[in-house]
């Protein structure tokens, strides 16, 4: 049996084939402390009523699929301590789902908090089953590469199919994903440029007027509240080919 196993059968008899809403932010608005949260606070050596109270303000997240049953609870936040994150997963040329384990076990034991798998070829959806069966840490996706995986060319992506992906996904045990606002001809169109002599196609920074009213308001805004988080601001700063590098460690 899994760990959670007990937890999630309870809550689901108190549904009683109502709202069928498991997500811990739900829980935390309505002031119940579940057994995750407990679980998080006792690792974290906090009181579960900060826990409960930093997810429902939205300050929190701790990533838990009702259908990853042996999952161990671990949460995400300014409260929290900071946590690391690995990235696994198999290819178009390479797909062994033994390996893709053993660099789970690997990730686990060296003390990743949560895994990616970015499989990207081969039988992605059996990967991903084994990686979660397996995982005593939250597993996460990015949905578009399964996505273009099931069309020849990238201008076949639909959204009713993206759509299809992030539901079996999430049905499937999936603690977290990654969403892309635009990223099929990005993502896609990178593989496809190796036939024949044409080259990588290189994405040109784009305008703020070239973007949809909704999404120049979501930039503004972001930009905004990075002014009330230097920390995040930092991290930001630090992707830019222009950022000041720190100096490296001279060795004793």
């Amino acid at each position: 049996m899994g760990l959670r196993d007990a937890w999630i059968e309870k809550r689901t008899a108190a549904m009683n084939g109502g709202e069928r809403n498991f997500s811990q932010m739900h829980y935390a608005r309505r002031g119940v402390i579940t057994e995750e949260m407990e679980f998080v606070a006792g690792r974290e050596k906090l009181q579960p009523e900060l826990v409960r109270s930093e997810v429902a303000r939205g300050r929190a997240i701790i990533p838990a699929n009702i259908h990853h049953r042996n999952l161990e609870p671990m949460g995400i936040g300014v409260a929290f301590r900071c946590k690391i994150n690995a990235n696994i997963g198999n290819s178009a040329t390479t797909s062994n789902v033994s390996e893709e384990l053993e660099k789970l076990h690997r990730a686990v034991h060296y003390g990743s908090d949560t895994v990616m798998d970015l499989s990207t070829g081969g039988d992605i959806p059996a990967i991903r089953k084994e990686i979660i069966n397996a995982s005593p840490v939250p597993i996460g996706t990015v949905p578009i590469y399964e996505a273009i995986s099931r069309v020849r060319r990238p201008e076949d992506l639909t959204i009713e199919l993206m759509l299809e992906v992030i539901e079996e996904q999430a049905e499937q045990g999936v603690d977290y994903m990654t969403i892309h606002r635009r990223p099929a001809r990005i993502v896609a169109a990178s593989p496809q440029s190796h036939h024949g002599n044409r080259q990588p196609r290189r994405c040109a920074p784009r305008a703020m007027d070239e973007f949809p009213q909704e999404t120049k308001f979501s930039l503004r805004e972001f930009r905004s509240h990075l002014q009330d988080f230097p920390e995040a601001r930092c991290q930001l700063l630090a992707r830019r080919r222009t950022a000041p590098r720190l100096p490296r460690r001279r060795e004793r």
